[in-house]
């Protein structure tokens, strides 16, 4: 998992700042001469430690294993807590449909059919703060799997929405482009460690940039492996 084609220097999402081309990236008062882009936050999900732990296998029944693996939101052992009101879903392997549901409930908030592809973005009735939510996956005629996260409290995520439009104002006034704007936006989710609302910027953009699109082509495979 950790042999990525990126520079080997990791970076925690702690040392990260934001630079623009007449900008440098300073760690420990050591200028790296680096303009910050995708890659230095790629980084942080090859390291040692990364942040993002998908919920891989499963079996259908003996000797079968399922080849699947559910990478945003992700499994860790505490809940993981998402920003946006319509998370966007990143998996890998043959899923035939995937759900969305309130825990304890066995009806669906949302589905969709999602044959051939490896992401989509939840366009149902907006999540609600502080709520926690099953996201379900299903694999022909095998039991869905799941994982369990849960959205922002209100307070927190009001918060951060007037940071992040402030942010984007500012930008724009600068004359940045919709991929400059989403690049901010997904360091400042990998500052606050918002990983599954950082991913979401990552494939977000309809046309990224050879950089971009290499990245989000190689990242399942490279997180799942």
């Amino acid at each position: 998992m950790h042999k990525f084609l990126l520079p080997t220097l990791v970076l925690s999402a702690t040392a990260l700042s934001v630079c623009f081309p007449n900008q440098a990236l300073n760690a420990k008062g050591n200028p790296l001469q680096q303009i910050f882009s995708w890659k230095t936050i790629s980084q942080v999900l090859f390291s040692k430690e990364p942040p993002v732990q998908p919920r891989k296998g499963g079996s259908r029944g003996p000797g079968d294993t399922v080849n699947l693996c559910m990478i945003s939101p992700d499994a860790l052992p505490q809940l993981r807590i998402v920003w946006s009101d319509h998370p966007l879903f990143i998996w890998l392997g043959p899923v035939q449909k995937i759900a969305v549901r309130l825990v304890g409930s066995d009806e669906d908030l949302w589905s969709q059919t999602v044959v051939g592809r490896q992401s989509t973005k939840y366009t149902g009735k907006a999540l609600q703060p502080g709520q926690t939510y099953e996201w379900l996956v299903f694999l022909d005629q095998s039991p869905p799997r799941f994982v369990v996260f849960q959205m922002m409290d209100a307070q927190k995520r009001d918060r951060i929405t007037a940071q992040l439009q402030t942010q984007e104002n500012k930008l724009k006034a600068k004359g940045a482009d919709q991929e400059a704007i989403a690049l901010a936006k997904a360091k400042f989710f990998a500052d606050n460690k918002l990983w599954s609302d950082m991913l979401q910027q990552a494939y977000s953009l309809p046309k990224p940039s050879p950089e971009l699109a290499k990245i989000r082509q190689e990242l399942p495979q490279q997180l799942c492996m």
